[in-house]
């Protein structure tokens, strides 16, 4: 018998047969896996909840301002904190043997990168301000370590309930903004854009999870994406609607691959068509000018071009050249109308312009890369959720959708934990296709016998 190659599987050691609860130290990353979304879900509802409606007098026009709250501060340390303690600890269970050699370096590097950002940009006592844990701070590279806590399989039976409460209450919070508050157009954010946001990616995995359901129990879970799409259309927002459609036409194809038929996708079509139109007609019933106005807003804005004047601006006052190494988290450009300004609706651009190319590279290996290696796997269920989701979110990323960029907020460490479930379709196939290899080197005869 050949001597086996002593080749190193990059997969976390298989469990004893039957041995799938989880039990001390990965029953905790289960406990700071939850605490992390919930914390985080509650630190955004709540800042959008208890948000203040003015007239801005340099644009005439309504905005909404998010009041931050002592619990908002409370809630969004608490998720800082869980996903950071989830993601180490899962690490030294197999989580960061999971990851491809050149993720791990990712990883390291962008951590190290963003310490170094960190150190030269703040001062000392800016050290626990909140700036530094917020949207442009170190803490954005350094959560996605929260990658790992999504590649043990066996927490995801435990997780994807935990995503499904929190789907159903925002929608329920969505349905009572829509028929309790006045619509009025809000120039930029507003609560129709951020439940639009919330629902697109928890409605999303809601939706796509359930491919080989049937009946009433298909139309609940298709009820957040729906509402989604609804909100959207009162938020105006054009982007967020080609979202929801675009996982929309992913469920057809998902479920299609389930049951082996495009015919099954056409009816799956057809349903979503009259259930989407049933709950139009019944916001119609309930609200209809709500529904009018919104629909004639959007429809009025589809060919308004809102990027490209950005673009522009943003490159006559920021050199090529900035962008190799980033401003750093305070940099900022000048945009008219808005002065000094930190964004760009454009996520790998904004990664560029903070980060620079060392942020960007690392970036995508950790969180987008894994999905489109994946494809070829022909994930379904869960895994083809995960995938799909992903790959949208790297879609998002390219401008396609406004209010999306990598962050410390609810909707990035979500995508995290998919990106890790990516992550780890990724090292069980790597790791049967090592043990087919060693079982046919074991039985495959020597030359000669």
């Amino acid at each position: 018998m050949p001597a086996l190659p002593a080749t190193r599987i990059p997969f976390r050691r298989p469990r004893a047969s039957g041995e799938s609860r989880l039990r001390g130290p990965e029953a905790l990353v289960l406990v700071l896996v939850v605490l992390a979304l919930v914390a985080s879900w509650v630190a955004f509802v709540h800042s959008v909840e208890n948000s203040e409606v003015n007239v801005d007098p340099a644009l005439d026009k309504l905005v909404m301002t998010r009041i931050t709250a002592p619990l908002d501060y409370a809630a969004h340390g608490a998720a800082i904190g869980s996903v950071i303690a989830a993601g180490l600890l899962a690490a030294l269970l197999g989580g960061f043997r999971s990851l491809g050699g050149g993720v791990r370096l990712a990883l390291c590097v962008l951590s190290a990168t963003a310490a170094i950002w960190a150190v030269v940009s703040y001062a000392p006592r800016e050290i626990l301000s909140a700036a530094i844990f917020g949207a442009t701070g170190p803490f954005v590279w350094f959560t996605l370590v929260f990658v790992m806590a999504g590649t043990d399989r066996r927490i995801w039976s435990y997780i994807d309930p935990v995503i499904r409460v929190l789907s159903y209450t925002t929608t329920g919070l969505a349905i009572r903004t829509l028929m309790a508050s006045e619509w009025r157009h809000y120039y930029g954010f507003s609560k129709y854009t951020a439940y639009a946001i919330l629902l697109t990616w928890l409605g999303g995995w809601t939706l796509l999870t359930a491919t080989r359901m049937r009946g009433f129990r298909l139309m609940a879970r298709a009820s957040p994406q729906v509402m989604a799409m609804l909100m959207a259309i009162c938020a105006q927002a054009r982007s967020w609607t080609i979202l929801s459609l675009l996982i929309l036409a992913a469920f057809i194809l998902l479920r299609s691959r389930e049951q082996g038929s495009a015919v099954s996708g056409i009816r799956t079509l057809i349903m979503g068509c009259v259930l989407a139109l049933a709950a139009a007609a019944s916001v119609y019933a309930t609200i209809p000018r709500t529904l009018i106005d919104s629909a004639q807003g959007l429809s009025d804005r589809l060919d308004e071009d809102t990027r490209s004047g950005q673009y522009t601006e943003f490159f006559a006052v920021v050199p090529v050249a900035d962008l190799l190494l980033g401003r750093g988290p305070k940099g900022t450009w000048y945009w008219r109308g808005f002065g000094e300004y930190q964004y760009f609706d454009n996520g790998y651009l904004w990664m560029l312009f903070m980060g620079g190319v060392p942020t960007l590279l690392c970036y995508v290996p950790i969180v987008v890369w894994p999905a489109i290696r994946a494809i070829r796997l022909n994930p379904r269920g869960a895994d083809g959720a995960a995938v799909c989701l992903v790959l949208l979110w790297g879609l998002a990323l390219t401008g396609l959708s406004t209010y999306t960029l990598p962050s410390t907020t609810f909707n990035s460490f979500l995508v995290s934990l998919w990106a890790g479930r990516c992550h780890l379709l990724l090292a069980e196939n790597a790791h049967w296709k090592f043990a087919r290899a060693r079982t046919t080197s074991i039985f495959r005869p020597k030359a000669g016998h």
